[in-house]
């Protein structure tokens, strides 16, 4: 009798152990996953549709440059990718915005936008609740990364007032969309213009 009740307790250790192994494999094999590069494919691209920024991809591969071929195998991290639905939400409510004027205090597009109302827009319309604050409020309330996903916020200071004053939205390679004097637009950070007042990176979300 005892020795019955020693096989049924071995045996339900072993059951716990399998499952505990197929657990452990399958929150293993979800958080990565290939991705296999086609004709056209850039990292830029392929980090855009996984709503992580290139840098973020180059890291997590080993890269040491952006230049990659055909059918390379890249590792994607699927915890960082699970936000990209969010991050899909955010870049497709930013880019409807394209063209809206520019307005000092703006908050919507029926009127226009600032920058910082701007981004309190784009940002509660993606479900991400952010009251409204001036961009030096976002500088001082954002979690400051050194390098940017898709939708972090960029931070400028001494553009047209001492201090932070102006805030865009990351998307990618470089480039942020942002609500400045000519309207909601795209604009490189690394221009001349831009790369004169950067100061750094929050992340909101």
């Amino acid at each position: 009798m005892k020795s019955n009740k020693k096989y049924r307790w071995g045996m339900k250790l072993a059951a716990l152990a399998l499952s505990s192994s197929v657990l452990f494999s399958t929150v293993e094999s979800a958080s990565a996953a290939t991705y296999t590069v086609q004709s056209g494919d850039s990292l830029w691209k392929i980090a855009t549709q996984h709503g992580i920024s290139y840098q973020t991809l180059m890291n997590a591969n080993h890269l040491s440059s952006s230049t990659i071929y055909v059918g390379q195998k890249l590792t994607i991290n699927k915890q960082l990718s699970s936000i990209s639905n969010t991050t899909s939400k955010l870049l497709q409510v930013a880019k409807q915005q394209l063209g809206v004027k520019y307005t000092f205090g703006g908050a919507k597009p029926s009127t226009g936008f600032d920058c910082s109302g701007y981004i309190t827009y784009v940002f509660n319309q993606a479900g991400i609740s952010t009251p409204r604050k001036t961009a030096a409020g976002f500088y001082q309330t954002a979690k400051k990364v050194s390098t940017p996903q898709i939708g972090d916020i960029v931070f400028f200071a001494n553009t047209y007032k001492a201090g932070i004053s102006h805030a865009g939205i990351y998307i990618g390679n470089n480039q942020m969309i942002n609500a400045s004097n000519s309207g909601v637009s795209v604009a490189n950070i690394n221009s001349t213009y831009w790369k004169k007042h950067f100061v750094g990176y929050g992340r909101l979300k």
